[in-house]
């Protein structure tokens, strides 16, 4: 139920920004409400409850409309944004999704990882999950930093 709250909040915003800003602003709102929506609630048959769709709509989407609304225009830096945003969700995606299995659904692993060299690695669950872990943590602190530039570089 909070989570209704929370997105009617948002729609509420959007609403009167819409009388500050433009009609346009409307669209934006309602894209977003399907897209929180069809995504959570896996609407549709889940067919928007997809990696693509996750990228897409908790990575693109609140790209552009941050950009759409300060800059009121779409140009090549909006596209370079939203893509860039795409992309980065895609990647933690790509890591959390098994990262997460392994902790959650993993009962047994088993093996060894034999090298070149002769050493032989055994393969567990703590030392399958810890390089996705690290590469989140360095995508989480490396967008942070990265957001931070942005907004340094603004004043």
């Amino acid at each position: 139920m909070l989570g209704f709250g929370g997105l009617g909040v948002a729609a509420a915003i959007g609403v009167a920004g819409a009388a500050l800003v433009g009609w346009w602003v409307l669209v934006v709102v309602a894209v977003g409400v399907w897209l929180a929506l069809a995504y959570n609630l896996e609407l549709i048959g889940g067919r928007f409850h997809t990696d693509v769709w996750f990228a897409i709509g908790w990575g693109g989407f609140p790209a552009l409309v941050g950009y759409l609304i300060n800059a009121e225009a779409i140009g090549w830096p909006c596209v370079a944004v939203t893509g860039g945003c795409i992309a980065l969700s895609v990647a933690q995606r790509s890591l959390s999704t098994p990262v997460r299995r392994l902790r959650r659904r993993t009962v047994v692993v088993e093996g060894v990882q034999e090298l070149d060299d002769g050493t032989a690695v055994p393969m567990t669950v703590p030392g399958l999950a810890a390089p996705l872990d690290r590469a989140l943590m360095a995508l989480s602190v490396g967008i942070a930093l990265v957001a931070l530039a942005l907004l340094a570089a603004r004043w």
